[in-house]
């Protein structure tokens, strides 16, 4: 029923819009309903499968836009149960959730795109913890505070071009506590960025470096352990560089290469690292082309498994961009961390709404990585 409902969506909208109707090979699936068979098709062929535990309320856009797009999480270290949810709505501001997936907040922010979030940061002597996200708008990063209970307060920043396509981003912390914010544009260029504030307040980032990838990236990584900053490059696979060393370059990681993998189809979106240790644990992948996600080793860089997530307390998952990880117990019910997916095709029963985020517990996944190895 759910494959019948996306075809006759699909089909409605493309007639009602007059959109492009040709199927190519990195063209988003939702655009032609035979792409959503053939990512269909290839699902199938995953053998492992989790169900979601928890979903959030949906972003209140559109049924037919492609508009939550990345979550982050933020870690209650007193009270791991309160721990909150963050979700960009890409058309048009910024969400939070508490663990049952209702809304804690919004902030009507712009069109952000990709968020992440850095606990005790310090900035100017100040201990903060941050929230940004790249702003498609602005062309900038939009950046905020945020408290306990999911309030954001956001930084005013100046409204400068930083990119002149704000895309992916992700934060780094350093050993030292100090945050910076790498963001991509869709040519390939990756900027560095470091925050001062004002005695106002408002906030000023400043260019540390750049990098580049060879085509259109957006889902980032950085592992601030390590200091190894990891790079989705949509079309191919993930790359890294030390972002400690100021002469380190981006090395590809070959496991991911997607011409070598059956298990991989374009494009690699959201990306996140689940740590087990100092310098192992597992990087995640999202493979939208096929409605799965890839497992690789942090430590030898091998792949391991792929998986989907079917229909179970609620609707499976399909074409997923962003993602995020944590690794610290949250309560009885997620033991050992929980990933939090976003969701292209959001159901309640055969009826599509709009798009949302899905909470799976990572002890499903742990159990997938131990078949593996």
């Amino acid at each position: 029923m759910k494959f019948i409902t996306n075809l006759t969506f699909i089909t409605i909208a493309v007639l009602a819009l007059g959109c492009e109707t040709s199927q190519k090979k990195y063209k988003d699936p939702r655009e032609h309903d035979s792409a959503m068979k053939s990512a269909y098709d290839m699902q199938s062929k995953i053998p492992h499968a989790v169900t979601a535990d928890v979903e959030t309320v949906p972003v209140n856009s559109p049924v037919d836009a492609d508009a939550a797009d990345d979550p982050a999480i933020w870690y209650n270290a007193e009270h791991p149960e309160q721990s909150i949810i963050i979700g960009t709505d890409k058309k048009a501001g910024l969400y939070t959730y508490n663990l049952k997936g209702e809304q804690l907040d919004y902030v009507a922010v712009g069109k952000v795109n990709n968020v992440d979030v850095r606990r005790q940061s310090i900035v100017n002597g100040d201990t903060l913890t941050l929230v940004a996200a790249s702003n498609r708008t602005h062309h900038n990063v939009s950046i905020f505070t945020m408290d306990s209970l999911g309030k954001l307060s956001e930084i005013k920043m100046p409204q400068e071009i930083l990119l002149d396509d704000s895309y992916g981003f992700c934060m780094y912390q350093d050993t030292a506590s100090t945050p910076y914010f790498i963001m991509n544009s869709k040519d390939g260029t990756i900027k560095q960025f470091a925050l001062t504030l004002k005695e106002d307040q408002s906030g000023e980032l400043s260019l540390v470096r750049d990098f580049s990838v060879p085509s259109q990236p957006e889902g980032m990584v950085a592992d601030d352990a390590t200091g190894i900053l990891y790079v989705g490059e949509e079309a191919k696979g993930v790359w890294k560089v030390d972002l400690t060393n100021a002469d380190s370059k981006m090395e590809f990681i070959a496991a991911t290469a997607i011409e070598n993998n059956d298990a991989l189809v374009a494009d690699i979106e959201g990306i996140a690292i689940y740590k087990t240790g100092e310098k192992t644990g597992y990087l995640i992948a999202s493979s939208q082309g096929n409605f799965s996600y890839a497992l690789f080793s942090l430590e030898t860089e091998e792949y391991l498994k792929s998986f989907k997530i079917i229909d179970g307390a609620v609707d499976g998952v399909e074409e997923t961009d962003g993602l995020e990880v944590c690794n610290m117990p949250i309560g009885d019910q997620y033991k050992k961390g929980i990933l939090v997916v976003q969701d292209g095709f959001n159901y309640d029963g055969d009826s599509l709404k709009a798009q949302n985020f899905k909470i799976i517990s990572w002890e499903k996944i742990q159990n997938i990585i131990d078949q593996a190895i």
